[in-house]
């Protein structure tokens, strides 16, 4: 083999390792162009989650606040119920003691008189 063929073919086999790692790059750049963009797609979608997991906190607080509002609520009319109960109690040996002074004075004015007569 004369070195000018030598050299010819030396330089092709360059020439084509040359080329073979070129494409090897192109491919290798092309996979990761790729691999970016499912990335920027996974960090699209986890940014829009962590959005969604934001508002559903906000919408739990709010719904703890009307939560704890109502059970105040609850809290004060159970109070009142019990008051008025008492007082309910209250009034009705009220009434019953009315009932019976009202019964007797009734009772005094059938008996007759004002009072100054005498019972024979």
């Amino acid at each position: 083999m004369e070195p000018e063929e030598r050299f010819a073919r030396i330089e092709s086999l360059l020439h084509a390792m040359t080329e073979r790692g070129n494409q090897m790059e192109i491919r290798f750049n092309k996979r990761m162009e790729q691999a970016e963009k499912r990335m920027d797609r996974a960090d699209q979608r986890h940014e829009e989650a962590m959005r969604r997991l934001d508002r559903a906190e906000q919408r739990m607080e709010k719904f703890d606040k009307r939560l704890e509002a109502t059970r105040k609520l609850v809290e004060g009319g159970m109070k009142i119920v019990l008051r008025m109960d008492s007082q309910l109690a209250s009034l009705t040996e009220s009434v019953k003691e009315l009932q019976k002074s009202q019964k007797a004075f009734l009772d005094s004015l059938k008996k007759g008189g004002n009072g100054s007569k005498r019972a024979a």
